[in-house]
């Protein structure tokens, strides 16, 4: 799966999920990789998205009426005579000039995706119309770490060493790509025995050994 955004002057960012590792590409507009990186999976978890929308509404709407202020006379003047003149061409470049700075704005400041993993943080442009798609990301991201970390280190072998796996299963569990019945179930076939303590008597007693 491959996520690409394109931002004006700021060049491209592309996040891949590749087969054992999450691959981040930022380059400028003359496509020079500025940033590049391969985060492998076993680095990935805990896996957090952010989508924030802050838009400076009173700001826009006193920074409209300002304009709508300046270009009355101008507009005016260009209705009643069908005549352009330096005070129209002057209101139209400020009016241009706002409307790119408040795009530029809402990309990079205003709305915004982010996603955070155990070592690495991407901050992209919240873009509505890529909303779904970067939701998608994330899920798959998670579940693609998961699967791997799963078929790569889920087994165990009794007749290993027994302390390096159950150090192995806790941090599955911790993880949570392991559930707690399966924590349970791979660490009683490790040591022989149940996790959980019994009492008698108001004492604790040993696990029993399982055969």
């Amino acid at each position: 799966m491959i996520f690409t955004q394109k931002q004006l002057f700021q060049g491209t960012t592309t996040v891949a999920l590749r087969a054992e590792s999450l691959y981040v590409c930022k380059r400028n507009p003359q496509g020079v990789a500025t940033l590049e990186t391969e985060v492998p999976y076993e680095e990935i978890l805990p896996v957090k998205a952010e989508e924030s929308c802050r838009i400076p509404v009173n700001q826009l709407l006193l920074t409209a009426l300002l304009l709508a202020f300046l270009g009355y006379e101008p507009v005016r003047h260009w209705l009643a005579t069908g005549h352009t003149d330096t005070a129209l061409y002057g209101w139209g470049l400020v009016l241009g000039l706002n409307l790119l700075a408040s795009y530029l704005r809402f990309e990079q400041q205003w709305s915004t995706f982010r996603l955070q993993t155990a070592h690495l943080v991407i901050t992209l442009a919240g873009r509505p119309w890529q909303r779904r798609r970067f939701r998608a990301l994330v899920a798959e991201l998670e579940r693609r770490t998961k699967t791997y970390l799963r078929d790569e280190y889920g087994q165990v072998n009794p007749l290993g060493f027994i302390e390096p796996q159950l150090r192995r299963v806790a941090w599955l569990r911790e993880l949570d790509v392991l559930s707690a019945r399966e924590a349970q179930a791979l660490s009683m076939r490790l040591t022989g025995r149940r996790p959980d303590t019994m009492n008698s008597m108001g004492q604790e007693l040993e696990s029993p050994y399982l055969n």
